[in-house]
């Protein structure tokens, strides 16, 4: 089935981007954690950082909430100008840094790192606009388990926990990283950019789903922001958190690529150990020697800070101008919900842990109910690609021949007519990654799928529900009943997971396959 001709479009201009553009990318997040974030008493509890000036609370406040509100405007209406924009504040703050150097008073250094700090935080829209709208689903993926690995080493180091750190080293990291993510994007593209769907598309919005992907990225938000306050109040519990963040990291790499298992699929139990982790994190409160065990499982559920690559994933399937400006909103609405809790039960340990620990459940659940639908986004291969077959529903001459012949052959006796083309072809020399394909349909016995099924199918696995199906078939909700029926029929399976686990079982045998 031919994709809309707008997303067609917008995937073409995605950048597969590689492993070293992708780690110049991580230092953002080692800057934001490992500088930023620890530098003072206003942004974090205990001023690890050795900076040689004194800062206003109420200044870093101000800057950092203006920071988000025009990074919001920034993105509805100048959203196409990210990468220029970030090319600008990665050179001001560049700058600010290198003036380090000379001999300032401690007012004039003071200024410099409140434009650090503003320019750091208008910096995460410009960010995440480019990941969002310009990286492939995989590229972005591979920047959160790099940013993982990366930021959670050079972190635990830089917060000055694991040995000292003078502030001639931490401003020297200050520049390096700054120079890395400015290198990123100079290399990105600054007039290619993604068209917006509109109404006159003719795009079908799946609305549920875009509903529960926001919540998830609201969820993932507030959670690694409770997980990090908890760790510092426990001594060395940053760097244990983001340690556990770096081997998890390593973990989700090694699974990928040497087992085939997804990462959004092993995030699944990380994010459920870091739920764990609030748990532990009331024991420590009643038996302190548990504080430390307590961070590393936080550490492990870190993973659910990927709101980028679930903007990603929202905007291959409705590309609206409103992606980016949500997440950065709910990014801004979880510093929001933190500091309210803090301020209201920071006297009260245990009752804040509570509601972390509950807020983490319900991160849990509602990620096992979209990780299939995450799955099958990021796997890159249509139901369609994976069993091989669609049979035309009116005309037979537009199936290609080996799945005209299978329509045309069907049952267990007729297996060895199927494996006589299949060897023909193999022996003319078209063993293709198609001919494979085909191997593995047999042994499924599958039928083949008519169009609409296959149409039907895929917005299935899209997370779209009966009312939005019918909307972009144009049919009935009573008529896509009956196809859902007949499609599960032809599988033998009864509910939407049972699609989802045979996708993700021929894939897997797909791979096998290309391996050989």
């Amino acid at each position: 089935m031919n994709r809309h001709p707008l997303l067609a479009e917008n995937e073409n201009k995605q950048i597969s981007v590689g492993l070293p553009l992708l780690l110049c990318l991580s230092m953002f997040t080692t800057w934001q954690m490992g500088v930023m974030l620890f530098s003072g008493k206003t942004l974090s509890i205990g001023a690890k950082t050795p900076i040689p000036f004194a800062l206003d609370s109420n200044v870093i406040t101000a800057l950092v909430a203006a920071g988000f509100i025009v990074d919001i405007l920034f993105l509805i209406f100048l959203q196409r100008h990210s990468v220029m924009a970030a090319r600008l504040s990665i050179g001001i703050a560049l700058l600010s840094a290198l003036m380090f150097y000379l001999p300032l008073s401690p007012h004039m250094a003071a200024m410099l790192f409140y434009i650090q700090a503003f320019c750091c935080v208008f910096l995460i829209g410009s960010l995440i606009a480019v990941i969002v709208n310009l990286l492939t689903e995989k590229a972005a993926i591979k920047e959160v388990i790099i940013s993982l690995i990366s930021s959670g080493c050079l972190i635990a180091i830089l917060q000055n926990d694991v040995m000292p750190i003078p502030f001639s080293v931490f401003r020297g990291f200050t520049i390096v990283a700054l120079a890395m993510l400015l290198l990123f994007f100079c290399k990105m593209p600054k007039s290619t950019w993604p068209e917006y769907a509109k109404k006159s598309d003719g795009l079908v919005k799946p609305k549920a789903f875009m509903v529960q992907l926001f919540a998830l990225i609201g969820f993932s938000s507030v959670i690694t922001l409770f997980g990090s306050t908890v760790a510092y109040s426990v001594e060395h519990g940053i760097s244990v958190y983001y340690l556990s963040s770096a081997v998890c990291g390593i973990i989700l790499a090694v699974l990928w690529k040497r087992f085939h298992i997804m990462p959004l699929k092993s995030a699944s139990v990380m994010i459920a150990v870091g739920a764990l982790g609030f748990l532990l994190a009331i024991a420590s409160l009643y038996v302190p020697e548990l504080s430390l065990p307590a961070c590393a499982l936080l550490g492990a559920g870190g993973i659910s800070g990927m709101s980028s690559y679930l903007g990603v994933v929202m905007a291959k399937q409705y590309p609206s101008r409103f992606i980016t400006p949500g997440i950065i909103g709910l990014g801004f609405a979880a510093s929001l919900v933190q500091a309210v809790l803090l301020y209201a039960l920071r006297d009260n340990l245990t009752l804040l842990y509570v509601v972390y620990l509950v807020i983490a459940v319900a991160l849990v659940i509602l990620y096992l109910l979209l990780e299939p639908y995450l799955g099958y986004s990021l796997r890159g291969r249509t139901l369609e690609d994976l069993i091989g077959v669609v049979a035309e529903e009116t005309d037979e001459a537009a199936v290609p021949e080996p799945v005209t012949v299978l329509a045309t052959v069907s049952g267990a006796d007729n297996i060895s007519k199927i494996e006589a083309v299949l060897e023909a072809e193999r022996a003319e020399g078209e063993d293709s990654p198609h001919t494979l394909r085909m191997r593995t349909l047999l042994q499924h016995t599958l039928s083949p799928l008519t169009r609409r099924e296959y149409q039907l199918a895929d917005c299935i696995m899209r997370g779209q529900r009966r009312s939005e199906i019918a909307e972009e078939m144009g049919v009935k909700p009573e008529t896509v009943t009956k196809y859902t029926n007949q499609l599960y029929n032809k599988f033998g399976i009864h509910r939407r997971q049972d699609l989802f686990r045979l996708a993700e079982q021929l894939d897997r045998e797909w791979l096998e396959k290309e391996q050989l």
